[in-house]
């Protein structure tokens, strides 16, 4: 009988802690840009070096790309996937040499190095 009562109790402690590493692991900080920041270059040298002009659907860490895009200038853009709406445009550019130019409304904030954090709102 005894057996059956520590049982049950342990029965009752298992969804506790379930849902305790549940919280814990939605707490945790998700990756920044800075962390992921390594995997961009990666895919803008890529993207540079190939012959294609953009990517479709590319997952960096915890970003989806809807598509990164290259400029003949050299800067690749990498558009965020649920953006700001169906007019805005937002995501990071990858601009060696220096602010990129952008494409309508564009605002760009320098990040350090050849990165970039813009926002575009399309014109019509």
């Amino acid at each position: 009988m005894g057996r059956d009562r520590r049982w049950s109790w342990w029965i009752a402690a298992a969804p506790a802690m379930i849902l305790a590493a549940a919280g814990t692991v939605t707490l945790l900080p998700r990756p920044s840009f800075e962390d992921t920041c390594p995997q961009f270059e990666r895919v803008a040298l890529d993207l540079l070096a190939s012959p294609e002009p953009a990517r479709s659907h590319v997952e960096i860490g915890r970003f989806d790309i809807s598509y990164a895009r290259k400029d003949p200038d050299g800067t690749v853009y990498f558009i965020q996937g649920g953006g700001l709406g169906p007019s805005v445009s937002s995501g990071w550019a990858y601009s060696p040499d220096g602010t990129p130019v952008g494409f309508d409304d564009f605002t760009a904030t320098h990040l350090g190095g050849p990165w970039y954090e813009f926002t575009a709102v399309w014109r019509t």
